[in-house]
């Protein structure tokens, strides 16, 4: 397998922003909760996991397959659980926690550089069996096809050509023998 390697937009930069203002409203809200309380800090509190969330999106939405759904419907389904007011300490704890678990996988997406790795595919050949590798797809489709550990296999269209697209090359020696 040749591989060549390819430079697209990484998600790091854009999710810089929404994650840098998300910590105003959560400094706020918590000071505001224990200073004077009421419904203003569970708005601050809740609108910052949920600035927070859309730049986890925004990554998520640049590499797609690599975050897993649950992790994706934390933020909202904590934001709405807010507003049944809870005791200021576990508020506090939601808020910090979901912040927390968002700022975690930003962090992950943003590791992805802009660097990917491509090798033209045949789609009417099978993908091949790799040892260790969860599959999405057995064939070659315009979507995610395996996982092998942490790296994400896709399948993409460049012009005319079809390729398979991956986050790190890997090498043929690691196919298993099909049986």
């Amino acid at each position: 397998m040749h591989w060549e390697e390819i430079t697209i937009p990484g998600p790091g930069p854009r999710m810089l922003w929404p994650m840098a203002w998300s910590l105003l409203p959560l400094i706020i809200g918590t000071f505001l909760l224990y200073k004077e309380g009421g419904l203003l800090p569970i708005f601050l509190l809740a609108f910052a996991v949920m600035l927070s969330f859309t730049a986890v999106w925004m990554g998520a939405s640049m590499v797609p397959g690599v975050i897993d759904m649950p992790v994706l419907l934390m933020s909202p389904v904590i934001s709405f659980l807010m507003l049944f007011q809870p005791h200021p300490y576990v508020l506090t704890a939601m808020s910090l926690v979901a912040w927390a678990v968002n700022y975690r996988t930003a962090e992950k997406l943003s590791s992805y550089s802009g660097t990917r790795w491509r090798v033209e595919w045949d789609p009417k050949e099978p993908l091949p069996q790799i040892e260790g590798a969860t599959m999405l797809n057995h064939r070659w489709a315009a979507r995610p096809l395996m996982r092998i550990g942490d790296n994400l296999v896709i399948g993409v269209r460049d012009d005319k050509r079809i390729m398979i697209q991956a986050l790190k090359p890997f090498e043929v020696s690691h196919i298993a023998e099909s049986e």
